[in-house]
């Protein structure tokens, strides 16, 4: 019995392993998806780099000798088939009447239990400066479950696993040369807000996607295979963005990476998923607004004198409190004490913790509460842009121009990313700019020559703009770039590698404009042999005169420390025209030694 048993198996694996062959599922597009198999210079391999992902010793190179071997280890050993769901359910749907041995997959099918969902989402993180691994931002999956609380819905992420010794230098270094390792975690949805809406202060935007049930099982059944199973981390692109794509195309039959990228931003798969969506995938947009933004949108929604009582509050002794709010109606004094309470929240996060005499304030507050009638005051929904709506990434920009020293010229650029000041910056950090990797080439018709005239490893600006002028809503004003680039217009090839950046106070004395005054300083190597210090004042400013037209300026003037008596005045005056993710047209005056005068036209993708 036993024996007839055996060569039943047999059969059944000898006639699947047949038939997969000639459907040709090792070439299946959704088979190489499962594998993680990536394209590359020496062809086509697998992205995991643990153990225990393959069957066959072949199998991170080779799609059908895994494919041969899974069925091989489906009958040899039908627990496997616990390991490895989505595989098995994506070879069912491939072929029809499959019979394999019947086996109790009991922690998987308490992992089903536990992760039930009828929905999934992708949720975009908005960046933040203060840490390198997250100023481009971060994407989590979602799985939304309507029998519980949204906060206790599942996430999965992707991420490196960074020792606790590491610093941000050592951070960028490992996480750009590939020196770390990479695994999808998953975390209750209350952890992501703690951690992103509370503790970092950053916006989430949630875009609800349309997916069968049956889709849902699937990502649910691969995220169970890749348990413990690790990729290397690169931080341009084999990183969370990539991951969460690759994930999404399983079920989702549109490509959510751009194939002529060599870099991969967490941007460019909301981007990739809002478009694919639009007609069918997607459903909703929703916007999760960070501690911080939820004290913005309330502080806006008071009336002068409410924002004073506010004000009074904060600055007057605990004993004034009831006094001050007496001078409001009970509505009024809700909305009061609502901002109030957001205010010392976003204190305690930004200033890591409250003094004790803020602690007693937000207990007084606590009590005026209690005292007023039930009912919640009524707040406006903030109407806030989308990043999706935001320019694209990458941009090439065309430029003629004509400097006073040496006449008319040509300048090509390449920013590999990521936006500037005058971008159109939806979802992203207010009067902010991180731009990497970026490339100037000057041709002068004078000379007949092209030169490089300027190549920007990074350039980061936070004005860190007060929307509320309260006492501790004030953060520095800061700036820091370094590269290649030239000390002067007045000539052509004078470029000197350099660090330089700013730090003062900004301000915001109308409604979409920011300006700022700071002390700058730069250190530039002229021809690697001597160094030379500057400093002195800068003011500047960027101001959003309507949606298809913004612009900014920047003057200065900077003191050699090391050669008293020496000193370069600079200005730059640029403005953006249009309002279209894909293009824009620009203009520039700049100064330093000479002025020069440009049109800029710039292609983003």
């Amino acid at each position: 019995m036993a024996f007839t048993s055996f060569n039943s198996q047999a059969s059944d694996r000898h006639e699947l392993i047949v038939a997969a062959k000639q459907q040709s599922l090792s070439q299946h597009p959704i088979w190489h998806r499962l594998l993680h198999y990536e394209k590359g210079i020496l062809g086509t391999k697998s992205l995991i780099s643990s153990g225990g992902f393959f069957f066959s010793e072949e199998g991170n190179t080779d799609p059908e000798a895994e494919l041969k071997a899974m069925i091989a280890a489906f009958y040899k050993n039908p627990t496997s088939q616990c390991k490895f769901p989505a595989r098995k359910l994506w070879l069912q749907q491939q072929i029809s009447n499959v019979t394999l041995p019947s086996v109790e997959c009991n922690e998987y099918q308490d992992y089903r239990t536990a992760f039930s969902a009828d929905s999934v989402s992708l949720v975009y993180a908005s960046g933040y400066l203060g840490n390198p691994a997250s100023m481009y931002g971060h994407i989590l999956l979602k799985f939304n479950s309507s029998s519980n609380h949204e906060l206790l819905d599942n996430t999965f992420s992707y991420g490196a696993t960074v020792p606790e010794t590491d610093n941000k230098l050592e951070y960028i270094v490992k996480g750009i040369t590939g020196r770390y390792q990479g695994y999808f975690a998953n975390q209750k949805y209350h952890h992501q807000n703690l951690t992103y809406n509370e503790s970092e202060l950053r916006d989430l935007w949630e875009y609800r996607l349309q997916l069968p049930q049956n889709d849902i099982n699937f990502l649910l059944a691969h995220l169970w295979e890749l348990e413990n199973h690790s990729m290397t981390y690169y931080f341009f692109n084999e990183n969370c963005a990539h991951q969460l794509a690759r994930l999404l195309e399983l079920v989702i039959n549109k490509p959510l990476l751009e194939e002529n990228k060599l870099w991969v931003m967490p941007y460019d798969v909301v981007k990739m998923v809002h478009d694919a969506g639009e007609s069918s995938y997607l459903t909703d947009v929703i916007y999760h607004e960070s501690r911080q933004e939820s004290l913005y949108t309330r502080f806006k929604q008071l009336s002068s004198k409410e924002q004073q009582t506010i004000a009074e509050i904060i600055e007057q002794p605990e004993e004034s409190i009831h006094r001050l709010l007496q001078q409001h109606d009970d509505f009024t004094a809700k909305k009061i004490l609502d901002t109030l309470f957001d205010y010392y929240a976003f204190i305690d996060v930004k200033n890591k913790g409250l003094t004790e005499a803020q602690i007693q304030k937000r207990k007084r507050l606590l009590v005026e509460s209690f005292s007023l009638p039930s009912g919640q005051a009524q707040w406006e929904k903030p109407e806030k842009h989308p990043p999706h709506q935001s320019q694209n990434t990458t941009m090439m920009q065309i430029t003629p121009l004509y400097n006073e020293s040496f006449g008319e010229g040509m300048e090509f650029r390449f920013r590999a990313n990521y936006y500037d000041m005058l971008n159109l910056n939806a979802g992203r950090i207010p009067h902010s700019q991180l731009s990497t990797f970026d490339l100037r080439l000057l041709y002068t018709n004078k000379l007949d020559k092209w030169y490089i005239r300027e190549l920007t490893l990074f350039d980061i600006i936070n004005l860190n703009v007060s929307q509320t002028g309260l006492p501790e809503d004030k953060q520095y004003a800061w700036a820091l770039a370094a590269g290649y680039k030239p000390t002067s217009l007045d000539c052509v090839d004078c470029s000197n590698p350099y660090v330089n950046g700013f730090i003062g106070q900004s301000t915001s004395l109308f409604e979409d404009f920011a300006g700022y005054i700071a002390l700058s300083s730069e250190l530039n190597i002229d021809n690697f042999k001597k160094a030379n210090l500057l400093s002195g004042p800068e003011i500047g400013g960027v101001w959003t005169v309507t949606p298809y037209w913004k612009t900014s300026i920047k003057l200065g003037s900077h003191f050699y420390i090391n050669d008293i008596g020496e000193y370069q005045n600079y200005l730059a005056w640029t403005q953006r025209f249009l309002n279209d993710r894909r293009i824009d047209l620009r203009t520039s005056v700049q100064y330093a030694d000479d002025f020069e005068y440009a049109v800029n036209l710039s292609f983003y993708w």
